[in-house]
């Protein structure tokens, strides 16, 4: 009786045991499965509990060992891509440009050449103004006019005198708005109280002793000029 009492002890205990290995075995196998499908990282290790552990304890040396079905993957990707890329690119631009220029221009602009402007006083504008000119011509006569202009402010006398070529022989036959007189080949004409600012024309018909249109050779008025037209 003692002994059928330990023998289904010891049976017990062989059956307990093998289930703790088989159970130890399946865990063993999921970590593997779970490992393989969790890619590229750390495998999974999953530890059994404290109760089976303890049952493993518990199994009698005669217990057949079942193999423990370690699988430790050692995936130790160490990449130390250490790419200590330190470009040392010290440009040391230092340009030593040290222009000192410093010009020494002491110009001294001394004008010796004192200009003494002893200005002469602008020439008076003339008095008068003549303006002679040959009204009509023919073979043994001509009409002579002469225009004259007073510049100044207040009245004036005025005189105009003309000279004509030797050759014409002229001779006044009368005359207006002027006083004539002959010396030779000069006639003179005069007139009193010319307004300032005001003009005149005065003439006088003369002879001829030549076919052509004769042409005085000077034209002069006191006090101003005279131009022949």
């Amino acid at each position: 009786m003692a002994k059928h009492a330990t023998r289904q002890f010891i049976l017990a205990r062989l059956v307990l045991g093998s289930a703790a290995a088989v159970l130890v075995a399946l865990v063993v196998w999921v970590a593997v499965v779970a490992g393989g499908s969790a890619g590229s990282g750390e495998p999974l290790m999953v530890q059994p509990t404290t109760n089976l552990q303890a049952a493993q304890g518990s199994l009698p040396a005669t217990a057949p060992s079942t193999e423990s079905a370690t699988v430790t993957p050692s995936l130790d990707p160490s990449t130390s891509a250490s790419a200590s890329a330190s470009p040392s690119a010290t440009a040391s631009r230092s340009p030593s440009a040290s222009a000192s220029v410093k010009p020494s221009k002491s110009v001294s602009r001394t004008p010796s050449a004192s200009p003494s402007r002893s200005a002469s006083p602008s020439p008076t504008p003339d008095v008068f103004t003549a303006t002679y000119s040959t009204s009509a011509n023919w073979r043994d006569g001509f009409i002579a006019a002469v225009r004259i202009v007073n510049n100044d402010a207040s009245a004036r006398d005025w005189s105009v005198t003309i000279t004509y070529p030797s050759s014409a022989d002229v001779e006044v036959r009368g005359a207006w708005n002027a006083t004539v007189s002959v010396s030779g080949d000069t006639v003179t004409l005069r007139g009193k109280s010319l307004a300032g600012g005001q003009s005149i024309t005065a003439g006088f018909q003369g002879a001829k002793d030549v076919a052509d249109a004769v042409r005085p050779v000077a034209c002069s008025v006191g006090g101003g000029s005279c131009r022949m037209g």
